[in-house]
């Protein structure tokens, strides 16, 4: 592919997040009743006889989720929650022209899955991504409601209403198998005319995971691609390729202006987070001192914080309520910080094993 230019000749964007589910009407009620979601589209029945679907758009921010549950076997949906159980199943992206980007990514390696099709005044067309995971490429016509998602009823606008203070995705962590992530950088970086904009090998006792970012020129997609050190090694990133059923997302970032604000909101709505050891608070003196919030509000809220050149980063992540306990969410206020927090692992590790030691004495 050296003969292809390195960028596209039109863009990429992030228009919404498509998650097969296989209850509807539970997974809406937990994104708008805990984490602050405005019911844009309510549950829509779409498609075929033979591949109907039943969907709903939430919205924060400008964050745009579409739930879609199958109703008939022959629904896309159908296979892949066999599969994989409830997940992330396509980034779609808004381009200007759906033709045109479908010609030209799949001329560069692209795997085309569905040609370019119109309805409702919109353009679609489908594309691999990784895994099961697709891209579907979104043209929306002059005069076509902003937002409008074929076969569903014109969303309504984002009003702000309960709003935690989600402001948009900020990015996707996805797991591959090991020996997958140079060809997956390589297939984003040559197909999708992305850049690599930081890599990491992270390695905590016999455990270890090597990981690159991979970015669209607009940065409205971020891609932190993982994989395990060795095929047969342990750890996070093993088990979810294992439950999951292969490559996947793992989770979605949100981005916050306020993280101390948005989680004690969506804790206080019923979001279980991860709880962080205290002895990872004790000893975070020793490492920075916080920009914005103060250590015991992070302690009480089992916030993490880390910094790299540019600035610092607050982050925590949902506990996964997912049945295989495989997909969650996280919560990110960055200051200027352009990095994922990779240091954390390690502060977390040293503090489990401090904590563990100190029991160890206790006894």
């Amino acid at each position: 592919m050296s003969d292809l230019p390195s960028r596209l000749p039109f863009s990429l964007e992030l228009d919404h997040v498509e998650f097969y589910v296989a209850d509807l009407a539970a997974e809406t009620e937990r994104l708008t009743a805990e984490y602050g979601f405005e019911l844009l589209v309510p549950p829509t029945e779409h498609g075929p006889a033979t591949e109907r679907g039943r969907s709903a758009l939430v919205g924060q921010g400008t964050v745009r989720l579409l739930l879609t549950q199958p109703l008939d076997r022959g629904h896309l949906a159908t296979d892949y929650l066999a599969r994989h159980g409830d997940g992330v199943a396509s980034l779609a992206l808004r381009v200007p022209d759906a033709a045109q980007a479908y010609g030209a990514l799949t001329r560069r390696g692209a795997l085309g899955l569905l040609p370019p099709r119109t309805e409702a005044g919109c353009v679609t067309a489908v594309v691999g991504g990784f895994g099961d995971v697709v891209h579907t490429l979104v043209e929306r016509r002059p005069g076509t409601p902003a937002g409008r998602i074929p076969g569903l009823p014109d969303p309504a606008p984002v009003t702000g209403a309960g709003s935690v203070g989600l402001l948009s995705v900020d990015h996707f962590a996805v797991c591959v198998p090991s020996g997958q992530l140079r060809e997956s950088v390589r297939s984003y970086c040559e197909v999708f005319g992305f850049s690599m904009i930081f890599e990491e090998r992270i390695e905590v006792g016999a455990l270890g995971m090597d990981s690159a970012v991979v970015q669209s020129p607009d940065h409205s997609v971020t891609l932190t691609l993982i994989e395990p050190l060795t095929p047969d090694a342990g750890g996070q990133i093993a088990s979810f390729l294992a439950d999951h059923g292969g490559a996947g997302v793992q989770h979605v970032a949100f981005a916050s202006a306020d993280a101390v604000e948005s989680v004690s909101a969506m804790a206080a709505r019923g979001v279980p987070f991860l709880r962080t050891p205290g002895t990872y608070f004790d000893a975070l003196p020793t490492r920075l001192t916080p920009l914005k919030h103060s250590v015991d509000q992070l302690r009480d809220l089992h916030l993490l914080v880390d910094q790299d050149h540019d600035g610092q980063l607050f982050q925590i992540f949902t506990r996964s309520q997912h049945p295989r306990g495989t997909l969650f969410f996280e919560v990110i206020e960055r200051i200027r910080a352009r990095t994922f927090g990779s240091n954390n692992v390690r502060a977390l590790y040293e503090a489990v094993e401090l904590q563990r030691s100190a029991s160890e004495v206790a006894g």
